[in-house]
């Protein structure tokens, strides 16, 4: 696998605060890119959620427990990883969002958002959390 072109690490504070400039970050990134205005629109909504779910649900909203974000540019793609220190989850677990008895529900769309929406995600379990990998392709120019 070839380098990075660029390379952005956030620490930050697992407070919803901090969501706002995980997303700035992210859309300039892939402004600079060429993604299109509704795919920066999809990978902000992507690492905010997966942000979001570290710091709620990892970490409780516990400032002093930073989430790790990092987003890497390459020639063909971006490649965003969040990173928690929490006790971790499996992902087939996790309710399908779409079965009649969850279509109600005001939660537990997030990781099936973000399935949706990139072109490739991978959820890793850690020895002291969990990452997950979310990667978008820049298409093709025609």
């Amino acid at each position: 696998m070839s380098e990075p072109q660029a390379v952005e690490t956030l620490c930050l504070p697992s407070s919803l605060d901090q969501l706002e400039q995980i997303d700035q970050v992210v859309e300039r990134m892939a402004r600079e890119m060429g993604f299109a205005e509704e795919v920066r629109s999809d990978l902000g909504i992507c690492v905010t959620e997966a942000a979001g779910n570290a710091i709620v649900h990892a970490h409780g909203e516990r400032a002093e427990i930073p989430v790790e974000i990092c987003i890497e540019r390459y020639a063909d793609h971006m490649q965003i990883s969040v990173r928690d220190h929490g006790p971790g989850f499996y992902s087939q677990e996790i309710p399908d969002p779409t079965l009649p008895e969850n279509l109600l529900k005001d939660h537990g769309r997030g990781l099936h958002l973000i399935r949706a929406l990139m072109d490739h995600v991978e959820i890793r379990r850690l020895p002291d959390g969990m990452q997950i990998i979310m990667i978008k392709k820049l298409p093709l120019a025609s």
